[in-house]
């Protein structure tokens, strides 16, 4: 008999009509959708499991398809061989069997339906797919005609988040919950020889139930098994199946442990609010009297989210604080789409000390807290924005944020126009607007306009032309300015500008390579002056002339200082492109300028007609070695004022990453001394599990020496994470004065982390 014959399947099953279990995970019909999962296949080895979710996992729940619901729906049979033996009432199907019904399948090597007792069995290379992507292996199942109810042997599930779930034997109970009787979960997977070998770790217990319902996996009696060799007993845990994302419950704890607060745990609890919101309590008690209360809440949905961080710490007196005190922090992050066009958002963060953060291991990656309220709005040709900044010092002691400004408000206006039809000249339009104020120090109001008129052409033969012209226009109200201390001064400025920017690119194809010298010149008039010291400079502190802006119109940083005057930069690029592999890029540029500027800091490499010299120089030979230069040349003598060099070496499996830097000091009145410092990080993967990394940053200016060196040990596979970091670092926090650390975590992988601070 033909194995398709459908016409006859689907008469069949409009007279057997059974249905599969059923959903995995069932929805209410007010839930939202989330999309399907699929698994990728079976894997046969029995002691192969894989544990669903985790303590803490996030979800959604399956999606709920449309129209009749699968249990509703008639099923679809085919097989090499269909007989209905009317004389006992059954259905028997042999050969590639595979039975569907409303995007179940069922697949078997036979298949006996009694329709009297209503009993399916089902044996030989027997699979079971849900629509969830939840796959079921058996050697044998025997089940009701509804399939709610279920006897089945040499079980193995294959779940949507890849888990694995073997037993010898089990049953299904009502159609929403499976038993399994000596039931084995992990997330690795089988030895792909075939072999025996226990995995790396993996959960046995007595039984094992998934309660389908509350989406629960819960055991009795488990052992935890690293490598076979049992490590961990409880007679009862719990955790959610991998349809959940989000259950509340308690997390992995972490260990905290320094010379000011001593060793504590923190044992943080996850709290599920609804589907759009939750919220994290982390105690903490220390062996040195120290208790904290840290809260985290997170609320998102299609038009945005926030994020808020928040501790509370009773501090008694130590070498920190010689009084008992409370200690606090906040960092709160927002972020709203108002409509298609504005957004409005904010970030605080705040904290009751300078040392709060690093005594307790909360980490920052500016020395200074910002806090940031903010409405922008992204037009086609537009970009609007109102914020204001706050900060806080993490290095300045409390004396000193007297003088820390508060900016409120700061609006911002871009503008670009659209391209003339005939000459694709277009305007540009840029406005900035702010307040300022601090307790002591320069207090003020500013108002800054750039109205500018752009045209670009490429010649005939390839000369690339940009003609600007622009105007700018700002106005000041200033209080104790340096130099004019107790006076409100009145200043505004206009300055014209015309600049234009010449490119000739020349190119040689070879046949292997392309190569593209290119000479480049700006030229760039405006009036001197416009710098007056009735000004106060806020923005302009940290100019330097390099690679990235000596091409400019107006290489300046911010709205406080403007270069002026007449000035010519020329210079070249040469690039190479390889056909496979191998690449070059070389920059060489200088500036001539009619006026020294001397309003920008001594040593910047604009005080003197001639300015110094700057380039950069990317040189990648192959996928496996790439090295970036950038340098300032003293104009006179060519003496390295500024080098930044990095390279990688190597493959991914033995890989040497390095990076220098070098910075003169700029005048012997600078605020900044000379730096040099060379870091490097050396990367060896022995297999394709096991990873050392070893890395060094050192000081090689005046007084220098170490400044951190550790060494960093990774095991990662599909189921397993351990890192291991120790090392030691240079700091100045009182509270870390030893410099020692060593981290340790443990990740199984659906299962739980473990971060332990061992100092």
């Amino acid at each position: 008999m033909p194995r398709r014959l459908r016409s006859l399947m689907l008469a069949v099953a409009s007279t057997v009509a059974f249905g599969l279990p059923a959903d995995a995970q069932q929805t209410s019909p007010d839930t939202p959708d989330t999309p399907d999962t699929v698994a990728t296949g079976p894997d046969s080895a029995a002691s192969a499991g894989r544990p669903a979710g985790g303590s803490r996992g996030e979800s959604a729940k399956p999606r709920r398809r449309s129209g009749p619901r699968p249990e509703n729906q008639p099923s679809l049979i085919t097989a090499d061989e269909l007989n209905h033996d009317r004389d006992l009432n059954t259905v028997n199907a042999r050969g590639h069997v595979e039975v569907d019904q409303g995007g179940r399948i069922l697949l078997a090597d036979s298949l006996s339906y009694n329709l009297k007792q209503d009993v399916i069995i089902a044996t030989g290379n027997v699979s079971l797919t849900e629509v969830t992507g939840e796959v079921t292996f058996a050697d044998y199942i025997e089940l009701t005609g509804d399939m709610k109810t279920a006897t089945a042997r040499g079980i193995r599930i294959l779940m949507v988040d890849d888990s694995r779930i073997a037993a010898n034997k089990g049953h299904r109970v009502a159609g929403d919950r499976s038993v399994f009787d000596k039931g084995v979960y992990t997330a690795c997977k089988p030895c792909a020889d075939g072999s025996d070998t226990p995995p790396l770790w993996q959960i046995k217990a007595n039984r094992v139930t998934h309660d389908e319902t509350a989406h629960q996996i819960e055991y009795n009696d488990a052992w935890l098994e690293v490598g076979g060799i049992p490590i961990a007993y409880t007679p009862y845990m719990s955790h959610a199946d991998p349809s959940i994302k989000r259950e509340s419950g308690l997390l992995p704890p972490s260990v905290i442990n320094n010379k000011i607060v001593g060793g504590g745990l923190r044992t943080p609890y996850f709290g599920v609010i609804d589907d759009y919101q939750d919220v994290t309590l982390t105690p903490l008690i220390t062996s040195g009297d120290y208790e904290q209360l840290a809260v985290m809440h997170r609320w998102r949905n299609i038009y945005g989210g926030t994020k808020t961080t928040l501790s509370v710490t009773n501090m008694p007196a130590s070498a920190v604080e010689t009084t008992a005190t409370t200690g606090w922090h906040v960092d709160a992050y927002g972020r709203f789409d108002l409509d298609d066009t504005w957004r409005a958002g904010y970030e605080v963060q705040r904290a009751s000390d300078r040392y709060y953060l690093s005594t307790f291991g909360y980490r920052t990656p500016q020395p200074y807290l910002t806090t940031r309220p903010y409405l922008e709005g992204f037009d086609e040709r537009t970009y609007t924005a109102f914020e204001g900044y706050s900060f806080q010092s993490l290095t300045t002691p409390t004396s000193g944020t007297a003088k820390t400004p508060l900016v409120l408000p700061l609006a911002t206006y871009s503008y670009v126009g659209d391209p003339s039809e005939k000459t694709g000249s277009y305007w540009t339009f840029d406005t900035h607007g702010s307040v300022i104020y601090r307790e002591q120090g320069a207090n003020g109001r500013r108002v800054n306009t750039l109205t500018a008129w752009h045209l670009p052409y490429t010649a005939n033969d390839g000369e690339v032309y940009k003609f600007s012209t622009s105007v700018r226009a700002d106005g000041y109200n200033s209080t104790d300015v340096t130099g004019y201390s107790g006076k409100e001064l009145d200043v505004g400025r206009a300055i014209p500008n015309a600049s234009m920017d010449w490119r000739y690119p020349f190119t040689r194809l070879g046949e292997h390579s392309s190569q593209t010298i290119t000479p480049i010149m700006v030229v760039s008039a405006s009036p001197n002056g416009g710098n007056s010291l009735k000004i106060p400079n806020e923005d302009s502190l940290d100019f330097e002339l390099d690679d990235t802006n000596i091409f400019k119109a107006d290489p300046g940083t911010g709205y406080d200082r403007v270069l002026t005057g007449p000035r010519f930069a020329y210079g070249g690029e040469y690039t190479i492109v390889n056909r496979g592999t191998g690449t070059a890029d070389i920059l060489l540029g200088q500036m001539y300028q009619a006026h020294p500027q001397t309003i920008f800091p001594t040593g910047s490499g604009l005080d003197h007609h001639l300015s110094d010299i700057v380039g950069r120089a990317n040189v990648a030979p192959s996928g496996n070695l790439s090295m970036q230069y950038s340098f300032r040349l003293d104009r006179n003598d060519l003496r390295i004022r500024r080098s930044e060099v990095s390279s990688s070496i190597g493959p991914r499996a033995l890989n040497l990453q390095t990076s220098y830097v070098f910075y003169d000091k700029l005048s012997p009145t600078s605020l900044l001394d000379e730096r040099e410092q060379i870091t490097g990080t050396l990367t060896a993967r022995a297999t394709r599990y096991w990873a050392t990394q070893f890395y060094t940053t050192q000081n090689l200016g005046a007084g220098g020496g170490d400044l951190q060196t550790g060494m960093r040990l990774t095991y990662e596979d599909e189921c397993f994470l351990v890192t291991a970091d120790a090392g030691e670092k240079q700091t100045t926090v009182k509270t870390f004065t030893a410099g020692h650390y060593f981290l340790f975590t443990i990740n199984f992988k659906t299962l739980a982390q473990f971060p332990v601070n061992v100092f």
